[in-house]
């Protein structure tokens, strides 16, 4: 065994439990921990369950679950796009979002591969074999594919076991090489201090119960001198909300957001809590970790999702971001961002 085979097996053997950050031993099909003897059960679709909480405010822990059996079950005969449909269909999205979630995640390997770029470039050093990433809130793990073709030994975690059966079958069908997936909450990491050089996490802050905490959290587990990087959506963009497709969420107070999302989407936005970047700058050095945000461009991969006005402003906004006088006003009211925050040693 050598190489990143080792390092794989050192990060599997090296989990903690999220509880009480005791080490974890076998017990039957599942798993206990030495500390608080806290129990883990059996896998589910061979995806170990180490969550401690499971904020989703419209599926329970038990529906997650079945609905990750579900599509274990159809994987065989079913290629990505076809569990993707059938998840939404599932969780009862509607259907222009559901098709353009399906169009964005089928379109994830193109816009993964330049966040790996941007991810060395801020760090001042390529990913490669001496790296062990750790992507947290992985969806499809598109990112997570892109990291293990460079080299890396990853990790790739959701609080959603039916969001990591649709990683499993990205992973399978790109040949991306081996990632060791894991469901746990991303504020309660199953893992020591100092495990990874990387933690990644993108459309992921705006959605945890406690940012400070998840923040904290993958701080503690970055080694000195490790890079965190978030990609999120700015909570004032002049564009429309991403998650519910609506104008002007996040310019209204957030107890405001929540009704308007219900009366015009039927859907609950108490989930989605999305930040401005003087709150994500903030964030990050109170637990230690040296801000950068950055506006990046739209791909034009992603360009065919948009249309009439909101592709002229996308448009507008890729052209304006080559201009170093405006990025204090992209920062302000730009799109999304890419955050960078690096460890200090």
């Amino acid at each position: 065994m050598t190489g990143t085979t080792e390092q794989s097996a050192r990060v599997d053997s090296a989990r903690r439990c999220p509880a009480c950050g005791g080490s974890l031993g076998p017990a039957g099909a599942g798993l206990r921990c030495s500390g608080c003897n806290r129990s883990y059960d059996e896998p589910i679709a061979g995806i170990f369950d180490l969550r401690v909480s499971y904020p989703d405010p419209q599926l329970s822990r038990d529906e997650d679950a079945r609905l990750a059996k579900e599509l274990a079950e159809l994987a065989p005969v079913r290629d990505l796009r076809g569990l993707l449909e059938q998840h939404w269909r599932l969780v009862g999205k509607q259907p222009d979002l559901a098709e353009r979630f399906t169009a964005q995640e089928l379109q994830a390997r193109s816009k993964a591969e330049p966040v790996v770029d941007a991810v060395e470039a801020a760090r001042g050093a390529p990913i490669g074999r001496e790296d062990v990433v750790l992507e947290v809130g992985c969806g499809t793990a598109a990112l997570a594919a892109a990291l293990a073709r460079r080299g890396a030994t990853v990790v790739a975690s959701d609080v959603s076991l039916r969001w990591l059966v649709l990683a499993r079958s990205r992973l399978g069908q790109e040949g991306a090489g081996h990632v060791d997936l894991l469901a746990c909450a991303a504020e309660a990491l199953p893992f020591p201090d100092e495990s990874f050089s990387v933690v990644a996490a993108s459309d992921v802050v705006e959605h945890v119960e406690d940012a400070g905490r998840f923040v904290e959290e993958c701080a503690r587990v970055l080694r000195p001198g490790g890079m965190l990087f978030l990609a999120t959506p700015n909570r004032y963009s002049l564009g429309l909300e991403p998650h519910v497709r609506l104008w002007g969420v996040g310019l209204l107070p957030r107890r405001l957001a929540e009704p308007y999302v219900r009366a015009l989407r039927h859907t609950s936005y108490a989930h989605v809590r999305l930040l401005s970047a003087r709150s994500l700058e903030r964030l990050l050095r109170d637990h230690g970790l040296e801000p950068e945000i950055v506006n990046p461009a739209v791909p034009e991969s992603t360009m065919a999702l948009y249309s009439g006005f909101e592709r002229s402003l996308v448009g507008i906004y890729n052209r304006v971001r080559r201009i170093p006088a405006a990025r204090p006003v992209l920062c302000a009211v730009g799109p999304f961002f890419h955050v960078f925050g690096r460890k200090h040693r």
